[in-house]
Formats: C-alpha cells, structure tokens, sequence
C-alpha cells in the first residue's frame, strides 16, 4: 500500500516538474518573439549628403524607397558637392553621397571612401535672369549688375559655368560683376532677389513640386563641352546604404528623376 502511495506522489511530482519546465520555456520563446518583434520595428538610419540641387527631388525618392524599407529613417544634408566631400573625407558619419558631378565620388573612391558608385542622372545648365529686364546674355549686364556663380572650388555648377564663360571668351568681361554663392540655390536667391541681375543654375532649379517658377526668366541654355553627370555612391557599409545604392537603379527611381526634369 505504501509502495502504491509512494508511487502516486512520484508520478504527480513529474507531472509539476514537467509544467514547469514547460511555462519556463514558453516564457523563453515569448521572450524570443519579443526581441526579434522589437529588431524588426527598430528604425534604421540613412545618412544622405546630397547636392544642393537634388533637395526636392530626393524628398520624392526617399518617400518611394521606404515603400519597401518601412523602417528607413532617411535624413539629408545639403550642400555643394565639393563641401560635402571633404566633410566625408574628415569622417563625418555619411551612408551615401550623392554628387551633383563624378569628380568628388571618384575622389572618395580613390581613397576607398566610397563603394558601389553608379551615375544615377544627367541635367543642364542654364542662364536666369531678373524676370522685369530683357538681357539676352551676359553680354547684357551693365556697370553695377551682377552675376551669381556658385563657389568654383566647391559647387559644380559653378565650375560648370566659369568653363563656359572661358571658353566663350566672355569670363575677363564679366569677372568683376561676379558674387560667388556657397550652391545652386543660393544663386537662384539671389536673382529672385535682386542682389544679382544674372546666373547660372541647373535647369531643374527652375522647378518647384514639378512647376517652373515665375519668380525668375530662363535666358538661354548653355552649351557645354561635356555633359552634366551626377554620381552617387555607399560611404558606408550599412546594408541599407546598398539598398539605396541598388534603388536608385530601379525604373521606379528613374521615373521620379524624369519627372523632376532630370535625365536618367
């Protein structure tokens, strides 16, 4: 009778031990599902330097990128392309450069700063003017006007457009009128604002949420020797930099290039 007792008690015994362990390991596997819940809903950071000239445009990109990358948390600074570089190379914490010209992503490069580089677009340069005068050309501007450039050094754009003026022999007649801008939409500043009565800018400056402004004139498009080619490039190795490099391909990215007036 004592051995059946004893028999009882052992077998409810394992029967506890056996619970427990189970509601430890559930517990466990909760845990689990928890943290891999909590890993997936994690925002993911994308630093972007990007050319002053990219600022609408790449509102638009990132907001279809995330489409797929829900967890994307995409930030943007802006500037000229060349200041942005040498931010870069002093170790500032950038996922992806996007150059409004492929010398400053080739120099990063070169100096294993930059990987996984693609030429995304194209655009054209373009002479504004004072929208209540009737210049022609820069050959227009008298005593007193001026004419904005971007920092040669630092903004294509405004390298672009001394090229030009060189090669057209008109840069010694104009040099003294010109007030240099730090990029391409200070340029635009200026002219709406009358601190410069010309300058120089991408075409798709013109452009704002896809309508062309009213606020300046188009004057004429400028001819260069070589096209304008924008570059990108992954700084870093985040995995989401790949992915951007990797969207920036895709026809999706493409056609909202297109429709913001560049070619792509």
């Amino acid at each position: 009778m004592k051995i059946k007792h004893f028999l009882v008690a052992m077998l409810v015994l394992c029967l506890v031990l056996a619970g427990c362990s189970n509601s430890s390991n559930s517990s466990k596997d909760s845990d689990k599902k928890d943290e891999s819940s909590s890993d997936n809903s994690k925002k993911q950071e994308l630093q972007i330097s990007a050319a002053a000239s990219l600022t609408d445009v790449s509102k638009a990109l990132a907001k279809e990128f995330k489409k797929d990358h829900k967890n994307a948390d995409i930030k943007f600074n802006y500037g000229g392309s060349g200041a942005l570089r040498q931010q870069i190379e002093t170790g500032a914490p950038v996922d992806v450069f996007m150059s409004a010209n492929t010398k400053d992503v080739d120099q990063l490069k070169d100096k294993k700063k930059a990987h996984d580089t693609y030429n995304y677009a194209k655009n054209k340069l373009v002479l504004i003017g004072d929208k209540d005068k009737n210049y022609k050309s820069v050959k227009d501007l008298k005593d007193g006007d001026k004419l904005a450039l971007g920092e040669v050094k630092t903004v294509p754009a405004g390298k672009y457009a001394k090229q030009y003026l060189e090669d057209n022999n008109l840069y010694n007649s104009v040099k003294d009128k010109i007030i240099n801008a730090k990029d391409v939409k200070q340029v635009l500043n200026y002219v709406e604002k009358g601190n410069a009565q010309e300058g120089f800018v991408y075409k798709t400056d013109l452009y704002n949420q896809k309508k062309k402004t009213d606020k300046v004139k188009e004057i004429e498009q400028v001819k260069l020797s070589k096209p304008i080619t924008y570059k990108a490039g992954a700084t870093s190795e985040k995995k989401l930099a790949k992915e951007w490099m990797k969207f920036l391909k895709s026809d999706k990215a493409k056609k909202i290039l297109k429709e913001y007036q560049f070619s792509a």
